[in-house]
């Protein structure tokens, strides 16, 4: 049973809004200016990548030698991380990796640019948008560093054209259990580990860096925003725009009620056009977060569109500000016009800062409370999979990107594939992914009782059943079993034994889950709110 709360802590429950507006996000904004400066005083000159890896590989040949037993991890806090959890490094080896955060190389004849892990999405894209460049798929959160994107998963709204970040890399650098630095270039040397690092979540060693493609910039992003009043309408259109060739360079979904949805079309250009209405720069400090701009498309009626410019690199970091979508959920007031005016400038907040002040109890009840996931999924299932959340959770906007996923043998398999030998054909197939961010409908209207955990593994199942899989910076509340059988472990066992991960680096599963066991935490609430009647 959990003992009762002082008058100060239930305060601080009733009011963390207040003190999230008083004092961590002002304070968060001036760490973050602090820390740009001191980036910016500290950037390690890329002429040294080969010193950093070499004291990084001699660091990790000791403890390999010495055999403390101690599993690998980097010396990244857990709060910088961009993922929910709480990760507990304590009876781990750190090993300094994180300053790891150069632009190495940009190749304007193989169109690739190379950096180091810790390169923050948001950096990349400036300095590639200032030479005329792009990376050929980037999401939309400036602080997602490259090493966590490629690991695990990034993907955006060209994710139709080009798929995750991982499919535009054309070699990973890193250095071995064993202390060895290995290259792994996709249609070349260790192919067969180039394969298997996506997902990999830094299981199979400490990436040092990454060569990915890239391509010319376009000036602008033509927006073309058009509103549906009915599921099956939205979906029919949303299905037909995916698979039309040729594609659009952008496409995105967002939905706001079980008949109320906006697609958004983007198409790359470097001259203004006579049907967009004006050009918008999306992220000035005072502007709508984006959903909402989305949302009052809404307006327009039965088959209106409504087209606008949006300069290239805003339109890349258009989901900034609100955390995509998640900001209205941590601070309810802050797309009001009035708080945008005089403190939307201190937006996004800063994460560790965020993060690292979270009670633990909010932690619980984000656990238990509210739901927190984006999912892939072939995307035939759209309409069911809409249906089925607006009936057990009615959590509005949603976030709809696309995404083809390309079945390379790795942990990502097609459905009918996992655990079958790849025979080397690269299948590809439209998938769909979708954010849900909120609280659902019976804990809003008060319901103690219901099973939110319950019912997003319910989710979790239905997932794994259409041949899809989870994102691995929310939480995870698949057993290990269940884990194992929606992603394919095994050409990651045969490198975790090529290259003697094992023992060394934690697995997976171990590094994806919930601090807390959330099954046993939904038990124990839910005895308790039934005792409380």
């Amino acid at each position: 049973m959990s003992r009762k709360k002082s008058a100060v802590e239930l305060w601080i429950d009733d009011h963390r809004e207040f003190l999230l507006l008083a004092l961590i996000i002002p304070i968060g904004k001036i760490v973050s200016v602090v820390e740009s400066i001191i980036a910016g005083f500290t950037y390690p000159d890329p002429a040294d990548h080969q010193l950093r890896v070499e004291r990084i590989r001699a660091d990790v040949e000791h403890n390999y030698s010495t055999k403390t037993g101690e599993m690998l991890r980097t010396d990244r806090k857990s709060q910088s991380s961009l993922n929910v959890r709480a990760s507990d490094k304590t009876a781990a080896k750190k090993i300094a990796i994180r300053g790891l955060r150069s632009i190495l190389e940009i190749n304007t004849h193989s169109m690739t640019v190379t950096a180091e892990p810790f390169v923050t999405i948001g950096d990349l894209v400036k300095f590639l948008d200032k030479r005329g460049y792009e990376l050929t798929t980037a999401i939309e959160m400036k602080k997602a560093t490259i090493g966590g994107l490629v690991l695990a998963l990034g993907m955006t709204t060209s994710s139709h054209k080009h798929g995750l970040m991982s499919d535009i890399v054309e070699s990973y650098e890193m250095v071995s259990a064993e202390g060895k630095v290995i290259k792994a270039v996709r249609n070349g040397e260790n192919s067969d580990l180039f394969r298997a690092i996506p997902w990999s979540h830094g299981t199979l060693g400490f990436l040092t860096s990454v060569e990915l493609s890239i391509q010319k910039a376009p000036k602008y992003v033509k927006l073309v925003y058009r509103p549906f009043y009915n599921l099956d309408e939205y979906c029919k259109e949303h299905t037909r725009l995916l698979h039309q060739n040729p594609p659009c360079d952008y496409l995105e979904g967002q939905v706001f009620g079980k008949n109320r949805a906006v697609i958004i079309e983007g198409y790359r250009t470097d001259r203004k056009d006579a049907q967009a209405k004006k050009v918008n720069n999306i992220n000035l400090w005072y502007k709508p977060f984006f959903y909402k701009h989305v949302e009052s498309m809404l307006s327009l009626g039965e088959g209106k569109t409504y087209s606008e410019l949006v300069p290239n690199a805003e339109y890349l970091m258009r989901h900034d500000r609100s955390m995509c979508m998640t900001m209205g959920k941590i601070i309810p007031h802050a797309n009001h016009p009035l708080y945008r005016a005089l403190f939307g400038w201190m937006l996004p907040p800063n994460m560790s800062l965020l993060k690292g002040s979270r009670p633990q109890e909010e932690r619980n009840r984000a656990i238990l409370q509210q739901v927190y996931q984006d999912i892939g999924f072939p995307s035939e299932h759209l309409k069911e999979l809409l249906e089925h959340l607006d009936g057990e959770f009615e959590i509005y906007p949603l976030l709809v990107y696309p995404c083809k996923v390309f079945d390379y043998g790795g942990m990502i398999r097609h459905k009918g594939e996992h655990g079958k030998q790849w025979d080397g054909t690269v299948r590809e197939k439209m998938y769909l992914n979708l954010g849900i961010y909120g609280f659902p409908k019976a804990v809003r209207n008060g319901d103690k009782t219901y099973r939110v955990v319950e019912k997003v593994r319910e989710v979790e199942a239905k997932i794994a059943s259409f041949g899809g899989f989870l994102h691995t910076y929310v939480d995870i509340f698949t057993t290990e079993e269940e884990f194992h059988t929606m992603f394919d472990h095994g050409l990651w066992n045969e490198m975790r034994k090529k290259y003697k991960a094992d023992g060394v680096f934690p697995s997976i599963y171990d590094k994806v889950k919930p601090e807390l066991n959330p099954i046993e935490l939904m038990e124990e609430a839910y005895n308790e709110a039934v005792q409380e009647g």
